[in-house]
């Protein structure tokens, strides 16, 4: 294919999280539809998970990490799991600005409680590929940071962290020195775990919070999202997208969006000033990856629609830019392009515990 090689991307960032821009430029972009070469900007997401090599896939662990993401026996009062706040009806997010957590009820928007996490609860879905960039050699890939502040530098080691937090999972009846502990005590307790955990890491007495966090984060890996439109676009099916898209896509990168959405992830995973959380703390970047199935949108989740999020980047004090009323609507076709209906939506019928899958969503 003969594609035009693309321009120098001279524009600051105007991305969905906001990055500087020292450039100024007048309202609206150039409607271009001439589609480039795209290759240093962006690449097709893979097709396959990726694991580390500390933490091998093995199919008796992902099916474990799988009954335990939707056991309410990891939390404090067994009334929580993961699935309250990632669930599959909403692309594994919640559908809700802020999660309710430890005392709630319910699913979704229709969530009532009154622990509310400080923060909007994003998708798991892609979580595999967090920190992935075009350059990256994915056989030697290990993983990027996670958390909205990046604390956690492994998948695994975000995967505990919920179950420690009072807000999440862990309530107040227990402490966070002491949930863990306790956490291994019930699944001992608990004769098909006790086989499941021995299979999957091949070893007697293989409960604790090392395997438990391994066999959760493998289940997570499995939920991933490739094959949407673009990737078919980048991989050379010019037709795969409309000209209002390819219109959208140009915008995107000539907005300075791409500065921060780039690569498979259409995210540098980085952090940005200008987007504060508590004090000075920043967001990374997100993923813009099935961002249809994730609304609201923003680290504060205070944009209900996803033109609405675009439309903040208009006029802001902290940046300079370039997108204008004229570019929201390209700019959300292109990014539909990133939308795929398959992945993986799997609930189990039980959990070993005997307790309510999910714990009380329904």
């Amino acid at each position: 294919m003969n594609l035009l090689k693309l321009s120098l991307i001279t524009l600051g960032c105007a991305s969905l999280i906001g990055c500087e821009n020292p450039d100024n430029m007048e309202a609206g972009i150039e409607n271009d539809t001439q589609i480039r070469d795209y290759s240093s900007t962006f690449i097709p997401l893979p097709t396959k998970s990726l694991y580390p090599k500390n933490n091998p896939y093995n199919e008796t662990k992902e099916r474990l990490g799988e009954l335990l993401y939707w056991d309410p026996i990891l939390s404090g009062d067994q009334n929580v799991s993961c699935a309250s706040c990632h669930h599959p009806d909403f692309g594994w997010a919640d559908g809700r600005a802020l999660s309710i957590g430890s005392d709630g009820i319910g699913l979704g928007p229709a969530r009532y409680g009154f622990e509310v996490t400080p923060i909007h609860t994003p998708t798991i879905m892609n979580v595999t590929f967090t920190g992935v960039t075009n350059n990256e050699t994915t056989d030697n890939f290990v993983s990027g940071g996670y958390f909205w502040d990046l604390r956690a530098n492994t998948l695994e080691k975000q995967a505990l962290g919920p179950i420690k937090n009072p807000v999440e999972m862990l309530g107040y009846n227990i402490s966070e020195q002491e949930i863990l502990a306790e956490i291994v005590i019930r699944l001992q307790a608990i004769p098909e775990y006790v086989e499941l955990f021995e299979l999957a890491f091949a070893v007697n007495d293989a409960i604790n919070s090392e395997n438990i966090a391994k066999a959760m984060a493998t289940f997570e890996r499995k939920i991933i999202s490739p094959n949407t439109r673009f990737d078919s676009f980048l991989s050379g099916e010019q037709t795969a997208l409309s000209q209002q898209e390819i219109i959208g896509l140009n915008k995107f990168i000539d907005g300075g969006c791409a500065r921060c959405h780039m690569g498979p992830m259409l995210s540098d995973n980085l952090l940005h000033d200008g987007e504060a959380i508590i004090g000075d703390k920043v967001v990374r970047t997100p993923s813009l990856r099935n961002i249809s199935y994730t609304a609201p949108y923003m680290h504060d989740g205070s944009r209900a629609r996803l033109i609405d999020a675009i439309a903040d980047y208009e006029d802001r004090d902290d940046i300079d830019v370039s997108i204008g009323d004229g570019d929201f609507n390209d700019i959300e076709a292109f990014l539909k392009t990133l939308n795929t209906d398959k992945f993986y939506q799997g609930k189990p019928d039980a959990v070993p515990s005997g307790l309510t899958v999910g714990g009380n969503i329904y």
